[in-house]
């Protein structure tokens, strides 16, 4: 990622692998469930703070750079929207979370704490790769494949054209494959796609 981008808005999408619905005990929805985290949550360096006395948990996604400003209209023009594929972790304290979701409020909280959407900023600027995958302390905690994804980028891209136009700097996380679990202090984790550069980061 250039320096000088600047990023307008962080999407997450959220139950796109039904896998990962089930395992949290969630019904598989119909259409993206699309929620934000803001800007100022974003963590590109190589450390985790996990806050204090929280249980935070690691969400492995592929995370789309937003090439343009605009609204597209059909799935061929969404791809040229994309102009990079990454990974990240969409940090979520899941105790919170699930007491706002008893209640039914908002997950903005659980979701949206600082340094909660970790990114690796080298994009790949091709096509997407289809694996991706996490370590923890050199152990598989989670592998993901595009083939399993139940929205795709450009489904994902046109649903949140509906309400508001795309802006070039946007990111948008995908989705988490099934997996997910806490983070502790010293973890060391490795993220990335297969067969691709990885990034490395620990847990302080």
């Amino acid at each position: 990622m250039k320096e000088n981008l600047k990023i307008e808005n962080i999407y997450c999408v959220g139950r796109n692998f039904e896998k990962h619905a089930k395992e949290l005990g969630n019904k598989v929805p119909q259409t993206p469930l699309i929620f934000q985290k803001s800007t100022s949550t974003l963590n590109t360096k190589n450390k985790i703070e996990i806050p204090k006395n929280k249980t935070i948990e690691h969400e492995l996604e592929i995370v789309i750079l937003i090439g343009k400003d605009g609204s597209p209209k059909t799935h061929k023009e969404a791809t040229t929207f994309i102009s990079g594929f990454s990974t990240g972790l969409d940090l979520t304290d899941r105790k919170l979370q699930e007491e706002l979701k008893k209640k039914g409020l908002p997950w903005f909280p659980a979701k949206s704490f600082k340094g909660s959407a970790v990114l690796d900023t080298n994009f790949i600027t091709f096509e997407c790769p289809k694996e991706f995958f996490l370590t923890i302390n050199q152990k598989t905690r989670q592998v993901g494949n595009l083939k399993d994804m139940i929205f795709s980028f450009e489904s994902i891209l046109l649903h949140i054209s509906k309400t508001v136009n795309l802006k070039k700097g946007d990111l948008i996380f995908t989705g988490t494959p099934d997996g997910v679990g806490p983070l502790v202090k010293g973890d060391q984790i490795e993220m990335g796609f297969k067969d691709h550069p990885s990034k490395k980061l620990i847990v302080i």
